[in-house]
């Protein structure tokens, strides 16, 4: 019986060309991504009370227990802490931390903490420090704040993966789009351009091009030539010198402060050497007699 595999589809639309099933239920897929759900349900809003000197958080055990949030998202503390009050802190016990801090009232930043009662809106930047603590005003009750990248966005990202890159898909990491980099790129192996037409290397501004030893040019891994710190070394043929052809039967002018020319002339359009010059001048001094 043939196999048939069509399209993974279900009653609300989801339709998967990378996602096949066939009649005798086999499945085939291009990949499979994983989602921690788990993580994501830990993305909640917070319930505060007190007691007994200490805090207490809503689905959390234990008394000044510890939470984490994710950065680039945002939270809301919901408090009733008539003695202790609400702050957060970057360092204890004095250091707060205000970035991203809304009150119910619109308070902003130092002016949305310690609050007793209402709701504190936590806007967690991307460059949130990897720990914070809430308190109380003095800073000597208090829990700790674990603070790290969502899923999908990260600060640092570290891949293990030793895989090398051939082309433009394959390696240990490929990018189906573009991409952006605000600061310095380093490479620490081949930079490779390809795609269809010519390969662009620009500049807004003025490109440098810096070696600690020589640049090597090469055309189709034949070397051309070479600069480095004497200068360039490479072989001109078929060139133009200020839009003034070389090589070529019109005449054109040239001044040097020294020149060499090892052959001797062939036609009479010629530069001559000095073994031809002198030769010929005693030739015809003998000729001539003079």
């Amino acid at each position: 019986m043939a196999v048939i595999n069509s399209p993974f589809e279900s009653q609300y639309g989801f339709k998967g060309p990378g996602f096949s099933v066939d009649n005798l239920g086999n499945i085939t897929a291009k990949s499979i991504i994983t989602s921690d759900v788990a993580e994501e349900s830990q993305l909640v809003d917070f319930t505060v009370t007190e007691e007994n000197n200490a805090f207490l958080i809503q689905g959390y055990a234990g008394v000044n227990p510890t939470i984490s949030i994710a950065r680039a998202k945002s939270y809301k503390f919901s408090i009733t802490l008539p003695l202790l009050g609400f702050t957060i802190y970057s360092e204890l016990p004095d250091t707060k931390y205000n970035t991203g801090l809304v009150y119910q009232d619109s308070a902003t930043g130092e002016d949305a903490q310690g609050k007793l009662t209402g709701t504190l809106t936590f806007n967690v930047s991307l460059n949130t420090p990897d720990v914070l603590y809430y308190g109380n005003a003095d800073g000597n009750v208090y829990g700790t704040i674990n603070v790290v990248d969502p899923i999908g966005q990260f600060s640092t990202v570290d891949v293990n993966s030793i895989i090398n890159s051939t082309s433009s898909t394959t390696g240990a990491v490929t990018i189906a789009g573009g991409v952006g980099i605000e600061k310095d790129l380093h490479v620490g192996g081949e930079l490779n351009l390809s795609g269809l037409g010519i390969p662009r290397l620009s500049s807004l501004t003025n490109l440098e091009l810096n070696a600690s030893n020589k640049i090597i040019l090469q055309v189709n891994d034949i070397k051309l030539g070479e600069l480095n710190s004497d200068g360039l070394s490479i072989t001109i043929n078929n060139s133009t010198i200020n839009n003034t052809a070389i090589g070529e039967t019109s005449p054109s002018t040239a001044a040097f402060t020294s020149a060499t020319v090892a052959t001797l002339p062939t036609v009479d359009a010629s530069i001559t050497n000095r073994q031809y010059v002198d030769s010929t001048a005693l030739s015809l001094a003998i000729a001539f007699g003079l």
